[in-house]
């Protein structure tokens, strides 16, 4: 007889693993007893905010639910798998990857979507972009990355250069290991505040891109997360890039 064995340690042996500081963050028992019985939300977005200081904003102003804030796609994805949540924040495009329809949208004057711009160094990328690099913020993995970019820049020859976080794109541009960036406009201000380059960005013909959205996962605490997230104060959903939310 062939024995199965546990993915994870018993429940006991975890919680002791746990307080000893040797379990992995994304171990179901982590979220366990930091969530207690809330729902837990895992929240993913390109953020001009730290991913801690994202995380407990939002366990303060939304004490009712788990939240989980990942900065970087490979924990993310890693969370879904580990972590079992029920819902999960991020753009639409990232839930849509996943065949999740959004319960919540998030809006910014008025519109539920934004533009993506296409930003380099003293001069516009104009013209065809074949055999350029292009940064971009790895939000899908590479091969999902790889077309939402092409679908943003309507090319399919571009070199793709994927970082971690928003942060990462600006020394792409410094020590030119690429050509050129793709972010949010919305952020674009933020980037010219940090460097002396002359930053020329065209806006991409494949935009715009949806704002953040919750998909609830679990339709048990659909009620609840949408509740709760429609309550959450001004300055927080501004933090997320929104300034309201519409049910879907």
């Amino acid at each position: 007889m062939t024995l199965r064995r546990n993915r994870h340690p018993p429940r006991p042996i975890a919680w002791l693993l746990l307080g000893l500081g040797l379990l992995h963050p994304s171990h179901p028992a982590r979220s366990a007893m930091a969530q207690g019985a809330k729902p837990a939300v895992h929240v993913f977005l390109q953020l001009d905010a730290k991913s801690s200081v994202v995380e407990k904003t939002l366990q303060q102003h939304l004490p009712q639910l788990g939240i989980v804030v990942f900065g970087r796609f490979r924990d993310f994805e890693e969370g879904l798998t580990t972590g079992r949540p029920d819902a999960v924040l991020s753009i639409r495009a990232v839930l849509e990857q996943r065949g999740k329809a959004p319960s919540l949208q998030g809006n910014r004057g008025g519109q539920s979507a934004e533009p993506y711009v296409l930003a380099s160094v003293n001069q516009p990328l104009e013209g065809s972009l074949a055999g350029k690099t292009i940064g971009v913020v790895d939000l899908l993995g590479r091969d999902g990355t790889q077309t939402f970019l092409n679908g943003l820049l309507k090319a399919t020859d571009v070199k793709i250069k994927r970082v971690a976080k928003i942060e990462d794109l600006l020394p792409l541009l410094e020590f030119s290991a690429a050509d050129g960036i793709v972010l949010p406009r919305s952020m674009l201000s933020r980037l010219l505040e940090r460097t002396r380059l002359v930053i020329k960005t065209k806006e991409l013909p494949g935009g715009p891109v949806g704002l953040p959205a919750v998909a609830v996962l679990n339709p048990a605490v659909r009620d609840v997360i949408v509740r709760c997230f429609q309550e959450l104060d001004a300055p927080s959903k501004r933090l997320l890039g929104i300034d309201s939310w519409s049910v879907q």
